[in-house]
């Protein structure tokens, strides 16, 4: 569309005058030498901050005003290079979000109180983002997570403002604390592992097992995991080994062609972990793993008649799956705890260090991650299944029901407390007996500024946690080209 206009032109009589012609301004209508008008031309930038480039596109074009997606980016990049507006920021929160998961990252800024981005940071670094706070000295108060880096980054450049621990992310700590401690993750590191009775069982790991009935390939598969425990086993006595010696978890990690991750969570056992599994489902036969094992034992051991039993309790799967499950049960296998496997009556197995609880409903065992979960939610958001998991997790070990207690005082003490009730917590954390607690205490008084603020102040990162869910989805939608200047635009509220 053409738009056709009546200007007044004039003249100019000064011989040294480089222009000797002047036309009249429209601002109005568009700016001077542009192609489209002032309305048109910020309706292009409201559509690329808000849909994006190639969405855009496509809708602009419906609407009849073609657009190509590469100039509404542009459009959408020139707010990048403009003066930024100096709101004046009295509530910061800062986190940090991912370029490459696990890899690389930048830094958020938000003011909690607009509930706006107010800066999106290249990197994830103190002095970047100590930088930036020194250049809002008006900043009085700001949220954060546990990260350390952070509270240097506020400490350098923004002594002035009070630090605010984010409440989720303490409650979070709380929750794998507890997951560690039931896991039988956490043990005083850099200490001698406690020393395991050997297992009959063990010894015979070197035998091929042939039992009456059972096919080559069942003894062939547990010849095979065998051999893999074992060199787990090797693999953690080594990982300890250095551990001990002093050396650091990057270096063993290095040393071993391993993840830091894998080899911080191992030198926290005392004893090998178990291999971690899809937890099964109701179309596969070990989800009534339980519930099948007692019926074998009361002696019905015809798959149609089990088969029946377990569809009336929610079975999906197929006929053949539950006779391939039970088949090494018919050849009389020692139990190895494996799901597929009889467990034996003749002989009773040792009991473990920590209390297995199963769960009343279904006989499976109760994770240590749920039995974490179940520990910090409050009784009144439980349903029925739940209060009867923590009942019996309660019955069955005194440290969960200590660590409930403490959990609960603690949530509560996040909703409005004191920081007296705060220090009476610590205290008592420090003296319940359980190691994980201990720690978790230790780690708060390590930051106990923050923490105070955190049960005193209203402020959380909830906001900017928020804003990071909203920037992976522009990313994404985005591609490759969510560059740090477009990133910044289109994350940063609409002006003008």
């Amino acid at each position: 569309m053409n738009i056709r206009a009546r200007l007044t032109r004039w003249r100019c009589r000064n011989d040294h005058c480089e222009r000797r012609i002047f036309a009249e301004r429209l601002p109005t209508l568009a700016i001077p030498f542009a192609r489209r008008t002032t309305r048109l031309a910020g309706i292009v930038k409201l559509f690329g901050h808000s849909v994006g480039g190639r969405s855009s596109e496509r809708l602009m074009a419906r609407l009849g005003m073609p657009v190509s997606d590469t100039t509404i980016l542009r459009s959408v990049k020139e707010r990048a290079g403009a003066p930024p507006n100096r709101a004046v920021v009295r509530v910061a929160g800062v986190d940090e979000w991912a370029w490459r998961k696990g890899m690389t990252f930048g830094t958020v800024i938000v003011d909690l109180e607009r509930r706006q981005v107010v800066e999106l940071l290249a990197d994830r670094s103190a002095g970047t983002a100590a930088d930036w706070f020194k250049k809002h000295p008006e900043i009085e108060i700001v949220s954060r997570d546990r990260a350390g880096l952070y509270a240097d980054a506020v400490r350098q450049g923004a002594p002035q403002a009070r630090q605010v621990a984010d409440r989720f992310h303490l409650l979070k700590n709380f929750r794998e604390t507890v997951e560690r401690e039931l896991g039988r993750f956490e043990a005083p590191i850099r200490e001698s592992a406690v020393q395991v009775e050997d297992d009959p069982d063990a010894r015979e790991h070197t035998v091929i097992e042939r039992s009456n009935g059972c096919s080559e390939l069942a003894a062939h598969e547990r010849l095979l995991r065998r051999g893999r425990d074992a060199a787990r086993k090797a693999m953690l006595d080594e990982i300890r080994t250095l551990y001990e010696a002093g050396s650091p978890v990057t270096e063993i990690a290095r040393k071993l062609g391993l993840g830091p991750r894998r080899v911080y969570r191992w030198v926290r056992r005392i004893d090998l972990p178990e291999p971690r599994a899809m937890e099964p489902k109701v179309c596969t036969p070990a989800y009534f793993g339980a519930f099948l094992a007692r019926r074998w034992a009361e002696g019905s051991t015809k798959v149609r008649h089990l088969f029946s039993d377990i569809r009336h309790r929610g079975y999906t799967g197929s006929f053949s799956h539950l006779a391939r499950f039970l088949a090494p049960w018919r050849g009389g296998s020692s139990s190895s705890g494996k799901a597929g496997e009889r467990p034996s009556s003749d002989e009773e197995a040792p009991a473990p260090a920590h209390v297995r609880t199963l769960d009343p409903m279904t006989g499976r065992q109760i994770s240590p991650l749920t039995a974490a979960a179940l520990c910090v939610k409050p009784r009144g958001q439980m349903t029925d299944r739940q209060i009867v998991n923590v009942d019996a997790l309660k019955a069955a070990s005194v440290e969960f029901t200590r660590m409930r207690h403490l959990a609960m005082r603690f949530r509560g003490l996040l909703r409005g407390g004191t920081v007296e009730r705060l220090d009476i917590w610590l205290s008592d954390a420090r003296t319940c007996g359980i190691y994980g607690m201990r720690r978790f205490a230790r780690t708060l008084r390590q930051d106990i500024e923050a923490v105070r603020n955190a049960v005193l102040e209203p402020w959380s990162n909830g906001q900017t946690e928020g804003q990071i869910n909203r920037l992976k989805t522009l990313k994404r939608g985005m591609y490759g080209r969510a560059g740090i200047d477009l990133l910044r635009a289109r994350m940063m509220p609409l002006q003008g």
